[in-house]
C-alpha cells in the first residue's frame, strides 16, 4: 500500500508518536554520551595526525564520512519513521521533540532546549528557520578548549559541524521525500568550544529555484 504524505500531522499520528516514543526509547541498546564524545575526539585526532596537524581539514574529512554513514542509516529506517512525515514545517517542533526522546530518553531537555520553528514571515530575510540550542554538547563534553582541541586551528570549520552537517542532510532527505522544494542549510551559530555559554544550530529552508 502506497504511503501518502499528509499536509499536516493529525491528532491520531501524534498520539501514536507520543505512545511509541516510550517503546523505542526502551527497545534499543544505549550508548554512553561520554563514550560517543571520546570516539569522535579520537577519530578527529587520528585524522589530524594524518593531515599533519591540520585540524580544520581533519574535522571536515571526518564530517564527510560521518554524514555518509548517517544517510545510509536514515535510508534503512525511513519505512519505520515515515509515519511522522508531513509537508508542514510547523510539525518539525513536534517531530524533533519525539526524536530527541527516542535517542536520549526522558532527560533529553538536559542536553537540548525545546526546538523552535520560525516561519518565513517572521524572519528578517524571509527564510523559514528551525533553531535548536544545547546547554550540554554531547559531542564536545569532556574536551578542554585550547588543550584537547584548538578552535583557532579549525579555521572556518566547526567541531559541531559533524552533527550539524549530518542533521542537515537527514532533514534534506525528509524534505525531498515529502515533496517540499527546499534546500537545507545549517549554521552553528554558537559553540561552547569557542567560548559561548551554550551551543546553537539554525537550519534555513531556502526555496529551490526553478
Amino acid at each position: 500500500m502506497k504511503f501518502t504524505v499528509p499536509e499536516k500531522l493529525n491528532v491520531f499520528r501524534k498520539l501514536l508518536a507520543r505512545l511509541g516514543k516510550f517503546y523505542y526509547w526502551r527497545k534499543p541498546k544505549k550508548i554512553n554520551l561520554w563514550l560517543l564524545s571520546s570516539m569522535a575526539y579520537g577519530v578527529t585526532k587520528k585524522y589530524e595526525e594524518i593531515f599533519k596537524g591540520a585540524t580544520g581539514k581533519a574535522v571536515d574529512t571526518f564530517t564527510q564520512h560521518f554524514v555518509n554513514g548517517a544517510k545510509a542509516i536514515m535510508f534503512q529506517m525511513q519505512d519505520r519513521i515515515k509515519i511522522l512525515y508531513s509537508q508542514s514545517l510547523e510539525d518539525l517542533e513536534f517531530v524533533a521533540s519525539i526524536a530527541l526522546y527516542v535517542i536520549l530518553g526522558p532527560n533529553w531537555k538536559k542536553f537540548f532546549s525545546q526546538p523552535v520553528f520560525i516561519p518565513a514571515d517572521r524572519t528578517d530575510n524571509g527564510i523559514a528557520q528551525f533553531r535548536i540550542k544545547f546547554p550540554i554538547c554531547a559531542l564536545c563534553a569532556g574536551i578542554k578548549p585550547g588543550i584537547d582541541l584548538d578552535p583557532q586551528k579549525m579555521e572556518e570549520y566547526s567541531y559541531g559541524e559533524l552533527l550539524a552537517a549530518a542533521l542537515a542532510h537527514l532533514l534534506q532527505m525528509v524534505q525531498d521525500y515529502v515533496g517540499n522544494d527546499y534546500n537545507i542549510e545549517i549554521k552553528e551559530t554558537k559553540c561552547k568550544l569557542r567560548g559561548d555559554s551554550h551551543g546553537e544550530a539554525v537550519m534555513f529552508f531556502h526555496p529551490k529555484k526553478n
